[in-house]
């Protein structure tokens, strides 16, 4: 039996203009009406979630949201941090010494702030960020650093830098991938997963009795993970074999929606 349902937000719960389609609002609503705990899990930051948790209607006492790809546990009322696994700086400045070098675009992700190197045109659009003009981040010595960010719209050449990173981590960190675009760089252990236990753990709920779903490879751990997993019409291929259930809705269509209505409404 589904207690719980967590869902990944851009890309899965979201539509190109990051709103909730009406289809997940009504189906989210429903499922908590018969007393089931829906979250999010994303790799943005606690900074980034604007107005979706109001969207999805998923914000009520003693519920949480996992951000930063699991480097964080957040209670989505009250905003407190609950839960946090950091990036080592000296990792988090070897990644950005990397990119400095490299010419490459790079985030650095802390508790409360974002900090940029080689901004694109889209960055400059995004809030709550710093733009950096050198390597020097000794700044962020005595901060939590929750991930770093390298940012390249092609995937194959992204895809190839990683045994560089592992290599120069001493394979020490978690690697995965978003949005087409995003190499995401945790502490070795951080996923979604191992987050999404922990508030399993607070509930009395095991990973057996989650619905989990996602799109993309940051999202892979939690599928594997949950008793039920869904990948929306749009995940990649990797991402779909790792789910139990392929949506025939995309994130446009309201997949997570769909996926509420086929294993808990029963529809």
């Amino acid at each position: 039996m589904i207690k719980l349902i967590a869902s990944d937000i851009d890309e899965t719960l979201v539509d190109k203009d990051k709103n909730v389609p009406e289809r997940n609002r009504i189906a989210i609503q429903k499922a908590q009406e018969k007393g089931i705990i829906v979250m999010l899990a994303t790799g943005r930051g606690t900074y980034e979630l604007f107005d979706i948790p109001e969207q999805a209607g998923v914000i009520h006492d003693d519920r949480y949201v996992i951000c930063c790809n699991g480097a964080i546990v957040m209670n989505i009322k009250t905003k407190e941090i609950v839960h946090s696994m950091g990036l080592k700086y000296e990792y988090a400045k070897t990644v950005f010494d990397y990119a400095y070098a490299n010419n490459q675009t790079c985030y650095i992700y802390t508790l409360n702030h974002k900090y940029g190197l080689n901004l694109d045109r889209d960055s400059y659009a995004e809030e709550q960020i710093t733009e950096l003009t050198d390597n020097n981040i000794d700044f962020l010595k005595d901060q939590i650093i929750l991930k770093a960010i390298l940012k390249n719209k092609d995937m194959n050449y992204l895809q190839g830098l990683e045994i560089d990173i592992a290599y120069l981590t001493n394979y020490d960190v978690e690697i995965a991938y978003s949005s087409d675009m995003f190499m995401e760089i945790n502490a070795k252990g951080v996923n979604k997963a191992r987050a999404l236990e922990k508030v399993c753990e607070h509930y009395g709920i095991g990973l057996d009795e989650v619905l989990a779903i996602g799109d993309n490879y940051n999202d892979v751990a939690m599928l594997e993970e949950a008793g039920t997993s869904v990948a929306v019409a749009n995940a990649h291929l990797q991402v779909k074999e790792s789910a139990n259930f392929v949506a025939e809705a995309t994130n446009e269509e309201g997949a997570v929606g769909e996926a509420i209505e086929r294993f808990v409404l029963n529809k």
